[in-house]
C-alpha cells in the first residue's frame, strides 16, 4: 500500500476590487485581512499515467473555495473616518497529484498565503494580487 506524503500548487487570485458606492471612497489602505473558506476538495480518478513516469497513475484533485477579503481604509472625507469594505472572492483549482489516493479519499487543503498586495488605484479602486499555495495531503 502505497504512501501519500501530499502535494502542493500555487495559484494566483487577481482581480480589481471596488468599494461598494455606500461607503465612502479611500485615501489609503491600513490593512487587509484575508481568510480562505474551502468548499469544495475532492480527488478525482483518471484514467492518464503520469507523463514523466508511466508507471505511476495521475488522480487529480478539484479545489473550489472563496477568498474572504477586507480592507481597512482611511476614507477620503475631511474627519478621516477608517472604514472596512468586505469581499468575497471564489477560486477553484484543478491539481495533478501522481501515484495520489484513489477517489472518495478524504483530503485536507491548507490555503497559505506566499505573496499579497494591495494598491489603491483611485478612489473606489483596489487592484490585487494574492499568490496561494494550496497544500493538499490525506488526514
Amino acid at each position: 500500500m502505497p504512501t501519500f506524503t501530499g502535494i502542493y500548487q500555487e495559484i494566483a487570485i487577481d482581480h480589481q476590487l471596488v468599494i461598494p458606492e455606500i461607503k465612502p471612497p479611500a485615501e489609503c489602505i491600513l490593512d487587509v485581512i484575508i481568510n480562505f473558506d474551502i468548499t469544495k476538495a475532492v480527488v478525482i480518478d483518471t484514467p492518464l499515467l503520469y507523463p514523466e513516469d508511466p508507471n505511476l497513475e495521475l488522480q487529480k484533485v478539484l479545489v473550489v473555495g472563496t477568498a474572504k477579503i477586507i480592507v481597512k481604509y482611511a476614507a477620503d472625507v475631511p474627519d478621516q473616518q477608517v472604514h472596512a469594505a468586505h469581499f468575497d472572492v471564489p477560486f477553484h483549482a484543478l491539481i495533478e497529484w501522481p501515484d495520489g489516493p484513489p477517489q472518495g479519499t478524504p483530503i485536507c487543503v491548507e490555503p497559505v498565503i506566499e505573496k499579497s498586495r494591495f494598491c489603491l488605484i483611485d478612489g473606489r479602486h483596489i487592484f490585487k494580487i494574492i499568490v496561494v499555495r494550496l497544500d493538499i495531503y490525506t488526514p
